[in-house]
């Protein structure tokens, strides 16, 4: 018996790796991106900044003695926020002098996906209870 559900085991693992080596489509539903593709020219890159952050809105800022602004939870590596120094737990308060709204969690995004590669920006932050500005140049 134990050996029939072995046997089992290792075909379907077979039958596994043999469609994921020919592209079977039917083991995930999301599209894949080929970030690698040379078609991709700079002038169709849209810039990043390289970091993951949730928002903390004005009550969660009292509560938890913080401020306003957009927490950040992940540096991307080699990226302008690595560059530049930017640290998990820093909470972005402004970019180019517009106050990060903590009602909308894309906004600061959406302030970045404006720019263009190579535009400058100059970002406030919250780091350790002071206030710090950092100029980064966007990839």
């Amino acid at each position: 018996m134990l050996k029939k559900i072995f046997v089992v085991l290792i075909i379907g693992i077979v039958v596994f790796v043999v469609a994921r080596q020919f592209g079977s489509k039917t083991t995930s539903k999301k599209p894949s991106v080929d970030i690698t593709n040379k078609e991709n020219s700079q002038q169709n890159k849209k810039p990043i900044l390289g970091i993951h952050y949730r928002m903390i809105d004005k009550k969660t800022a009292d509560q938890n003695s913080l401020i306003e602004g957009a927490y950040i939870t992940q540096i991307v590596k080699d990226t302008p926020a690595e560059k530049n120094n930017l640290q998990e737990e820093d909470i972005i308060t402004k970019v180019d002098n517009i106050k990060i709204n903590s009602g909308d969690k894309e906004f600061l995004s959406q302030l970045i996906s404006k720019k263009k590669l190579g535009d400058q920006i100059d970002i406030e932050i919250w780091r350790n209870k002071e206030i710090k500005n950092i100029l980064i140049t966007l990839d």
